[in-house]
């Protein structure tokens, strides 16, 4: 039985840029968003699923640096997982999954950023890298 863990960085607001670098141990996914003042914003979702897009288990979520201008809450919650191939069917069942939001100190603009880890595969990590745009 094949299983599915994923991390997928949300583009809440609007899509600025992003990469992904690899190591034998990790990879890395970079992204810049913008967020509005003193609203709350997903910027991170992650579930872990099998082919039946059941749920294995609630994926591990951890904050790396939390941001300074505001604050991230991980929480537990249904999702849409977004999938390509032969896991695509699942796009439209609600699992459950763990997904974190950031949320801009009211009144701040300006840059702010967060790191968010999570495991994936036997052993490694992904790091979500987010540089956030705060507007009015």
């Amino acid at each position: 039985m094949k299983t599915v863990r994923c991390l997928v960085l949300a583009a809440a607001v609007i899509s600025l840029s992003a990469c992904t670098t690899t190591s034998d141990s990790s990879r890395q996914q970079t992204l810049s968003i913008t967020a509005r003042s003193g609203v709350k914003t997903l910027v991170a979702k992650n579930w872990h699923i099998d082919d039946d897009c059941g749920q294995i288990d609630y994926p591990a979520m951890t904050v790396a640096e939390q941001p300074k201008h505001g604050r991230l809450e991980i929480v537990r919650e249904a999702v849409y997982p977004k999938l390509v191939g032969k896991q695509s069917k699942c796009a439209t069942t609600k699992v459950n999954g763990v997904v974190a939001y950031y949320t801009p100190t009211p009144g701040y603009t300006g840059r702010d950023r967060l790191v968010i880890r999570s495991p994936y595969e036997d052993g490694k990590i992904e790091e979500g890298v987010l540089t956030v745009t705060v507007v009015k």
